[in-house]
């Protein structure tokens, strides 16, 4: 009797230590997100989670700008950025699209931020994860 209660003692400590683990979640998304909307999403829907944290790296485009269109460009905006190494979408408040890029002059038209559509961007998650 003892050894079965040690047991699903046991069991319960482990359960209980695997549930109640704190998924953690890229800080970039916190622009966005709060931390209770993320543990929201993640229960109901954890291939979003996965899909927006993909996004913060692969949802963009950064290019030289071509200097022979210019004025020919049909821009979104224009965005000012520090350090393009270190480009987060949310803090530029960019949405992303579905059916369509968009377009932003960076830095006085030093750089071109090309941000891909959501249905380009759903294939590639897709297909990063085969």
């Amino acid at each position: 009797m003892k050894k079965i209660l040690i047991v699903l003692i046991s069991l319960m400590c482990s359960f209980s230590m695997l549930f109640a683990q704190n998924t953690e979640f890229d800080s970039r998304l916190l622009v966005k997100y709060s931390i209770e909307e993320l543990k929201k999403l993640e229960k109901e829907n954890p291939s979003e989670v996965q899909f927006q944290t993909y996004c913060l790296d692969n949802a963009f485009y950064i290019g030289d700008y071509p200097k022979e269109k210019e004025g020919k460009i049909n821009l979104d905006g224009v965005k000012q950025i520090e350090n393009i190494n270190e480009i987060n979408l949310f803090e530029l408040d960019i949405e992303i699209l579905d059916g369509r890029n968009q377009l932003f002059s960076i830095n006085d038209n030093s750089k071109l931020l090309v941000v891909y559509d959501t249905k380009f961007l759903r294939n590639k998650f897709q297909k990063s994860r085969q």
